[in-house]
């Protein structure tokens, strides 16, 4: 229970970083959006598999965890269920465990854990080009303040590492 609940917060934690780098590229793309926006969407320069491939090479490579466990391949799921191909879709969830630890140890922030290990998508539209989602959590950030805050403004440079996809 102890290591679900430090994976969990250490998702949180990540989503906070990987918001934090998306949206100031999200921004820099249309800076006449609002904003906020729950999710923020990137493209990738890269194909689907070389764009899942890079992202959790490069979240390993900063010390993230993406247990294998973690992935979810949403089209072949959903194939299954529905007989309905929606095209490459796959999830990776990953965390920072330490950084997420420092969050859920205080009450206030327990009830994060509902967001956590941080939820990243990679899916291809009908145009053939291949997209990041993610929540906003610096959006998330600047809602909550306080340690929230602080977390996304240590972890989104190393977000904004994790990707440089090309």
């Amino acid at each position: 229970m102890k290591t679900q609940m430090m994976r969990m917060a250490a998702g949180l934690v990540l989503g906070i970083a990987v918001i934090n780098a998306a949206a100031v590229t999200a921004g820099e793309q249309n800076a006449a959006a609002p904003s906020f926006k729950m999710l923020i969407e990137v493209p990738s320069p890269l194909g689907f598999e070389a764009t899942l491939e890079r992202l959790e090479a490069n979240a390993k490579d900063m010390g993230w965890k993406v247990p294998s466990k973690w992935k979810v391949d949403f089209q072949a799921n959903l194939m299954k269920v529905t007989d309905t191909d929606i095209g490459p879709n796959q999830v990776l969830k990953m965390c920072e465990p330490f950084a997420a630890v420092k969050l859920l140890l205080k009450d206030e922030y327990k009830m994060l854990t509902a967001m956590m290990p941080c939820t990243i998508a990679v899916y291809q539209k009908s145009d053939g080009k291949t997209y990041i989602s993610m929540m906003n959590l610096e959006a998330m950030g600047q809602m909550y303040g306080g340690d929230v805050l602080e977390m996304t403004k240590e972890l989104g440079p190393q977000m904004q590492q994790m990707l440089k996809l090309d």
